[in-house]
């Protein structure tokens, strides 16, 4: 499992679950929603849970299925029943372009449209609509959605189910290096794809939204005395940005006060690299005090040489707001409930897309947006990469960022001059970024992140008496929190272990080839045939795996892993692990498999698994005190 949290909601929860892969299937089938919505992304998602075992794949494609059916039967009946009216209908009046682009797809392939168009996100949901608009004979539509869905559910999981089997294949620093690259790039990319989709969504409504804001304002005068100033260009909106910052404050000073957010298990701890820490860290300084000042002070002389008050004055007001919102953050809570690096970055970079968008209207001020986006995007993911700020802090500060810089947009564009936004301000901006990112470059050194030695060295005498703290307690997985304990430790050689082993039953698990992953498949195949998957502690796989069975169907499996100790005496290797429970599953007559014990069978497991069974099943004499909370043995 990728994600502790993920893996324990799903198993107490798989319903919800399914629910969950029906509803998303369903808006990405259905006429519009499907555009709206990243569907291909979630589905990537949960084919992620599915490859990683932690939902089951039949269940999750019968879900998928059900929902895809349903979307396009759902398409296909708007379409027959409103034929007459879908092209007067928002939003089609309004973007004539996206029914269009189906109908000119149904007419070139008729029918076996239906079945095309499934793979096709610009088409997916307009092709069934369509299909119904033309008065495609039901059973006809049916068969050709049933066939596209059937093929169509798997191709799209089969991206994350790959995925999500071969994550925790990520070893040794170029893979774990390439697998932040691909991350953060997904990141960029989600980050700007919501950018400019809520861009272009409002940019065509501006006007419209503005009107109805200036209604709403007169018909209730005391939302009126704050969005009226913000609103009507002809007075002065120092006063409403004022009350607006105030309530954001207070409301999260209460609700910091009133909610306790748990954080979630969300660590990179186990793709740390000295590369990545080194690099990460310099792109952080773009969300600190001194980024902030520098970057909104140069916009501010620039302001000012423009004779742009106005202008500076709102720069100056949203530097107060994120300076001070900031120092309640660093200095208020003990353990601030939003990260105040992630604010600062937000607000910043919010501000100055604000002001210089209208300068670059030609290609599209969507572009200056989505860029501060990817920003923030960035400067984020490098907080929860670097152990230094929460998934659930980094999300709250977007949240508190966004709530300010609506209005603060909305009364610089009613307000500021036109002047205020230049290209020449944008290419310092750019110059100031880069100046901050070029001191903090220089400031630290890839040397400054070196892990600490491969191998360390302590006597036994050390180890037996506290020097077991030292050895990794849990085990770290490429995503996620240290959680799965590691209650073995074992000073011996890897012959010598596996010598002891098969003495009490145990043999040596077969690992995963191409041949070997036949055996799943083979109907014949006895369950030790069967490849049992590495699991990874850090960047090591488990360097031993043996099997042993049990009643009922089924097997223990130990796992040991490098700790990076030896004893001083004698080179002895210290290793690190831990017993599972898998269970032999037959699927359909032909697909087996061993499925380890999960969350929901843990009562089970963990009567089989008491430390005096553990202390029975791999090795005497063993070196053990009551006080341990680790099973330590010494080979003698």
């Amino acid at each position: 499992m990728s994600l502790e949290a993920v893996h324990l909601w799903v198993d107490q929860h798989p319903h919800l679950a399914g629910l969950a892969v029906f509803a998303i299937v369903l808006a990405e089938s259905l006429a519009v929603v499907g555009l709206l919505l990243p569907g291909t992304i979630l589905i990537f998602a949960f084919g992620t849970l599915v490859g990683g075992g932690t939902m089951d794949f039949v269940s999750t494609y019968a879900w998928a299925l059900s929902g895809a059916l349903l979307g396009d039967g759902v398409s296909f009946w708007l379409g027959w029943r409103h034929r007459q009216r879908i092209r007067t209908t928002w939003p089609f009046s309004r973007f004539p372009a996206v029914l269009e682009r189906g109908v000119g797809f149904f007419r070139r392939y008729g029918g076996h449209s239906v079945l095309f168009g499934r793979f096709f996100g610009a088409v997916r949901g307009i092709v069934p609509l369509v299909a119904g608009m033309a008065g495609m004979p039901p059973g006809r539509f049916v068969g050709y959605s049933a066939v596209a869905a059937a093929l169509w559910v798997p191709l799209f999981l089969a991206p994350g189910v790959l995925f999500g089997a071969s994550l925790e294949l990520a070893s040794g620093t170029t893979a774990r290096l390439v697998g932040l690259g691909l991350a953060l790039i997904a990141l960029l990319w989600f980050a700007v794809w919501v950018t400019v989709r809520v861009y272009a969504i409002l940019q065509p409504r501006t006007r419209d939204l503005i009107l109805l804001m200036f209604r709403i304002a007169r018909d209730h005068r005391l939302l009126g005395r704050i969005t009226l100033p913000l609103l009507d260009s002809e007075r002065r909106d120092y006063g409403g940005l004022a009350l607006v910052g105030g309530l954001i404050f207070a409301v999260v000073f209460a609700g910091a006060r009133l909610l306790t957010v748990p954080p979630l298990p969300v660590s990179f701890a186990a793709w740390r690299t000295p590369a990545a820490d080194y690099g990460f860290t310099v792109l952080e300084s773009l969300g600190s005090r001194d980024a902030l000042l520098l970057e909104l002070g140069v916009l501010g002389l620039w302001l000012g040489y423009q004779r742009s008050f106005v202008a500076l004055a709102h720069g100056v007001i949203a530097a107060i707001f994120a300076l001070s919102l900031g120092w309640m953050g660093d200095h208020v809570f003990a353990s601030p409930p939003f990260d105040p690096h992630v604010l600062r970055g937000c607000v910043a970079f919010g501000f100055v897309a604000v002001l210089l968008a209208p300068a670059f209207r030609k290609v599209g001020g969507r572009v200056v947006y989505a860029v501060a986006a990817a920003l923030v995007a960035a400067l984020g993911f490098a907080r929860i990469y670097l152990d230094r700020g929460e998934l659930p802090a980094v999300l709250f500060a977007l949240t508190i960022g966004l709530a300010w810089l609506i209005p603060l947009g909305i009364a610089c564009r009613r307000h500021c001059e036109a002047k205020a936004s230049s290209p020449a301000a944008a290419s310092l901006v750019t110059a100031c970024l880069t100046l901050v990112l070029a001191v903090e470059a220089m400031r630290h050194g890839p040397a400054e992140f070196v892990h600490a030695p491969l191998v360390q060295r302590m006597t036994t005498a050390e180890w037996l008496a506290d020097g077991w703290r030292r050895l990794p307690a849990c085990r770290l997985q490429p995503l996620g929190r240290p959680h799965q304990p590691l209650p073995i430790q074992w000073a011996s050689t890897l012959e010598a272990i596996r010598e002891n082993l098969g003495k009490l039953g145990w043999r040596m698990a077969t690992p995963l080839s191409w041949r070997s992953g036949l055996q799943w498949f083979n109907p014949r195949a006895r369950p030790e045939d069967w490849p049992v998957l590495a699991r990874f502690n850090e960047e090591s796989e488990d360097t031993l795996r043996m099997l042993r069975p049990e009643n009922g169907g089924r097997w223990m499996v130990l796992r040991l892993w490098p700790s990076r100790f030896v004893l001083a005496e004698n080179d002895i290797p210290l290793w690190v692990g831990r017993i599972d429970l898998l269970e032999a599953v037959n699927r359909f007559g032909f697909l087996g498999y061993f499925r380890e014990v999960g969350d929901s069978d843990r009562i089970d497991a963990a009567a089989i698994l008491t430390p005096e069974r553990v202390l029975d099943l791999i090795a005497t004499p063993v070196v053990r005190d009551p006080g341990y909370p680790a099973v330590l043995i010494r080979d003698r």
